[in-house]
């Protein structure tokens, strides 16, 4: 891996995470804004309503990998000739995708809205909402071409802006709603319908720079099965894993909404929330890392895939464990902050802190899992992972349906068959790409355990010293937190980082700092 190459990651991760951090700020008070608009209820019915039609879009993501993966490959060959076709054909599979897909969403999915989903009477609401919610996911089938292809080419300005785009105008939205007519059912209807217009512009944003800037994204119909068939037997296979993620994420919503009804929906939608806002951090820094593992495979260097793996989890760890570890200490004084001390569900304070929890032990599967997805051989991994992460579902039925078990325990099963399927990445990039075991556990197992160990015991006996000194008044939560991020910060640079590492990220900090310094001289 070149210094340059370094570089570029290292500028990436800092533009997206600052990116995030203003995401993720928005995005807070822009939920806090559209619960009190909407209401315990009617955001319960959304979350359930929208769970639908996502359940049956998890082949967006597998397509979307799909493309990343094919697009990075032939940029690290200098193949633009093979690009372009690989964009014309994987444009043409979405566009047919995208109609299979609303057709299959306005039969079996509106058929289970209307005889299955529990939304307390408000039908008229629930159908429109569904609508938009059809509308949006067609909108995003349509963009993953094109935003596969700004990924590919490393262009995370452009990503970035985007997104600050749709949480500010998300933001907007919302304050709207807040002064509108006080009918629940209107907002939400009209909530859907402007987050549907969201995406319609996002999507034409996509379209527009991708047809200005970049020459492979010019459309040509293009009849070549074998290409078409190498990136659909790719996709066919990622389809388990993504369709496993889609169960965990949507089609617990849609349990819970069938078995607990739209207040406990409610209350997942809470713990959801924090869950998203925690894990785009790793989701953000990995985004600069993949294009790059690609184009090191594509290019032979095995050693830096590797090295790159090992680097990617250890730091995704630690950058999610700042934010998770107070997160779940002081879930009861943060939940209130956000929400007004009101309209807080019951159950949501014990979800966050699982759905966090599992959050972090996601940290490993991104790295692991594009490991083998460089290679284009995932049917045996997928198969596996994927069988592991699809037990989810049935085990939470049987749990909550015929044992009467709570709703957290469905978020106690998953964590379960994460921690399983991490075991099984493991091993499974070790048969398929030759992951060093042994180099695995000194450099990436070994240095994590050792920063989450000491990082939480002792943000843990700063939160009962300081809420036990002083007892009700925020000032204890308030600096037990800050306590948290201290100690996880100081414990990963000193332990969990080499001499290296370090030295890199001082002169990253010193560069940046100098060319401030030379912007405000001039």
């Amino acid at each position: 891996m070149t210094a340059i190459d370094q570089k570029k990651i290292a500028t990436n991760t800092l533009l997206l995470y600052v990116r995030m951090i203003v995401v993720m700020l928005v995005g807070l008070y822009t939920s806090r804004v559209v619960f009190e608009a909407l209401g315990k209820l009617h955001m319960g019915i959304y979350d359930a309503v929208g769970g639908i039609v996502l359940m049956i879009s998890f082949i967006s993501s597998t397509m979307s990998g799909a493309c990343q993966r094919y697009y990075s490959y032939e940029l690290g060959r200098g193949n633009y000739e093979e690009l372009k076709k690989v964009f014309s054909i994987s444009l043409s599979v979405f566009a047919v995708l995208t109609l299979f897909l609303i057709l299959l969403g306005e039969t079996l999915g509106y058929w289970w809205l209307m005889n299955k989903m529990d939304v307390s009477g408000n039908y008229d609401a629930a159908r429109w909402v569904y609508q938009f919610s059809i509308l949006s996911f067609a909108m995003f089938m349509l963009r993953v071409p094109y935003q596969g292809m700004v990924i590919a080419k490393e262009k995370m300005k452009v990503f970035a802006y985007l997104s600050l785009f749709e949480a500010l105008a998300t933001l907007g939205i919302a304050l709207l709603l807040s002064h509108t007519h006080d009918d629940k059912n209107f907002r939400l209807i009209l909530y859907a319908g402007l987050i549907s217009g969201i995406q319609f512009m996002t999507t034409s944003f996509y379209w527009v720079y991708c047809r200005l800037f970049y020459k492979e994204c010019r459309f040509r119909f293009i009849i070549d099965m074998q290409k078409f068939k190498e990136i659909f037997s790719y996709a066919s296979w990622n389809m388990i894993g993504s369709c496993a993620d889609v169960c965990k994420t949507y089609g617990l919503s849609i349990l819970l909404n069938m078995t607990f009804g739209p207040l406990v929906s409610a209350a997942r939608l809470v713990a959801n929330k924090v869950y998203n806002t925690i894990v785009q951090l790793n989701l953000n820094f990995f985004t600069a890392v993949r294009p790059q593992m690609y184009k090191s495979y594509a290019e032979g260097e095995k050693q830096e895939l590797e090295k790159l793996m090992c680097q990617s989890t250890r730091f995704s760890f630690y950058l999610l464990l700042v934010l998770a570890l107070p997160f779940i200490l002081e879930t009861e004084f943060i939940l209130p902050l956000w929400l007004r001390g009101r309209n807080v569900p019951e159950h949501a304070f014990i979800l966050t802190k699982l759905m966090v929890l599992d959050g972090v032990l996601n940290c490993f599967t991104e790295p692991l899992a594009t490991s083998v997805q460089a290679t284009g051989n995932i049917r045996n991994y997928k198969i596996i992972i994927g069988g592991t992460s699809l037990l989810l579902l049935p085990l939470a039925y049987i749990g909550m349906t015929y044992m009467g078990m709570p709703p957290a325990s469905a978020y106690v099963i998953s964590i379960t068959l994460t921690v399983i399927a991490q075991v099984e990445r493991v091993w499974m990039v070790k048969k398929q790409v030759g992951l060093d075991l042994k180099n695995y556990f000194k450099t990436v197992l070994l240095p994590i355990f050792l920063v989450g160990a000491i990082s939480a015991a002792l943000s843990y006996g700063a939160h009962v010293l300081l809420n036990r000194n002083y007892g009700d008044s925020w000032i204890g939560p308030i600096c037990a937190i800050a306590a948290s991020m201290i100690i996880t910060t100081i414990t990963f640079y000193a332990i969990g980082t080499t001499k290296t590492e370090r030295k890199h990220a001082w002169e990253i900090v010193w560069n940046f700092l100098a060319k401030l310094k030379k912007q405000s001289n001039d």
